[in-house]
């Protein structure tokens, strides 16, 4: 794999640190740079990314849509039965019971915590 091909998760990872940092406008254009070719996008990541994107825009709806769309992706067939599907879906879940707080704090452990 070439250097190229690893941008992305770069990007991303450059972002989820502005974010935690509360530099939410320098992240979104790095987290937009992360999307897979929607002919790639097997796993759910480019959803993933508009639920996170959504978050820091403060956009419930787009972030409810976002997960619903995350949440419907069909798993593959030959993905390992013991994998939990979607990914991400717990960290969608967390920005949405979290919504209001802090990048930092909603992507955390607390959030993802089921209701009880």
């Amino acid at each position: 794999m070439n250097a190229e091909a690893y941008l992305p998760l770069l990007y991303w990872h450059e972002a989820q640190l502005r974010a935690e940092a509360g530099d939410y406008g320098a992240a979104i254009p790095l987290m937009d740079k992360s999307r897979e070719p929607a002919n790639r996008d097997k796993f759910g990541w480019n959803p993933y990314v508009d639920a996170t994107i959504a978050f820091l825009r403060r956009d419930k709806v787009a972030l409810t849509k976002a997960r619903k769309r995350l949440a419907e992706l069909p798993k593959p067939s030959d993905l390992n039965a013991g994998r939990s599907w979607p990914p991400n879906l717990g960290v969608v879940d967390g920005l949405i019971r979290c919504f209001g707080k802090t990048y930092k704090v909603a992507y955390g452990p607390t959030c993802r915590k089921p209701i009880t």
